[in-house]
């Protein structure tokens, strides 16, 4: 079963479970209700579950489950949900569950711990003690790959372009002392997300700001990988049809 939480936002304000939340709408200011649809593996709707509109999508989860055994008496049911769906802490909830599976994604610090794909993208099977009897399954996409490579280094060029008139105000003796250029470049170094990337050194009549080669290197390592995480087996479902079943969230 297929797994995911949307949002619909409308104008009133009578309906109990209206209330402000994250707009996948993009519609500040409007309240919304959030709705879990339940989908097979031919994507085809098996139940849709109304909550307020402020509910996470992880809380979502064990109340979807319920329709699962309850009222459709389904057993066992492998629950597909991407990483904000199926949370760590959901998923240890899912274990206490006779009948009940998962495959869902993992974050960026469990795919570091595990290792990274190969180049061809090909998918590989790992066990780590932080899953106990989860398989991982790592895989890389060279297209997502030089996405994310060309808009790290788009956002790196713009911090550049911030600090530049930074530097030159220090070097034309415009700005002085490390406090005020320190003061300077805190309102801007981090503005892109990527300030922990360039290495800052000051002092009272110079800055500077190279790149830390180091971390974007390491960030770049895992451009294009992602990794998926089941307690199905080899025998239950392959890794690349474990993959694939994860993909059909879209």
């Amino acid at each position: 079963m297929l797994v995911d939480l949307s949002s619909s936002y409308f104008g009133g304000i009578s309906f109990p479970l209206a209330r402000f939340g994250y707009s996948r709408d993009r519609k500040q200011g409007k309240l919304q209700i959030n709705y879990a649809l339940l989908c097979d593996v031919e994507g085809r709707p098996v139940s849709v579950t109304v909550f307020e509109g402020n509910v996470s999508d992880s809380t979502t989860v064990l109340p979807t489950i319920e329709h699962l055994r309850k009222r459709f008496g389904l057993t066992p049911v492998v629950l597909v949900g991407d990483r904000g769906m199926l949370v760590q802490a959901r998923i240890h909830l899912l274990r206490r569950l006779d009948g009940m599976r998962w495959i869902s994604a993992l974050y960026g610090t469990p795919i570091r711990k595990v290792d990274r794909s190969d180049e061809e993208g090909l998918f590989q099977i790992f066990q780590h003690p932080d899953f106990p009897d989860e398989r991982l399954v790592t895989c890389r996409n060279p297209r997502l790959a030089a996405r994310r490579t060309h808009k790290r280094e788009s956002l790196l060029e713009a911090t550049e372009r911030l600090l530049a008139p930074i530097r030159a105000s220090v070097e034309a003796g415009r700005l002085q002392g490390q406090d005020q250029i320190g003061l300077r470049v805190g309102k801007v170094v981090n503005r892109y997300q990527v300030g922990k990337q360039f290495d800052c050194q000051m002092d009272d009549n110079s800055f500077r700001f190279p790149r830390r080669q180091d971390r974007i290197d390491s960030e770049a390592a895992l451009d294009g990988v992602y990794g998926i995480c089941t307690l199905l087996s080899a025998q239950d479902l392959s890794a690349a049809d474990c993959v694939r079943h994860y993909k059909a969230l879209t």
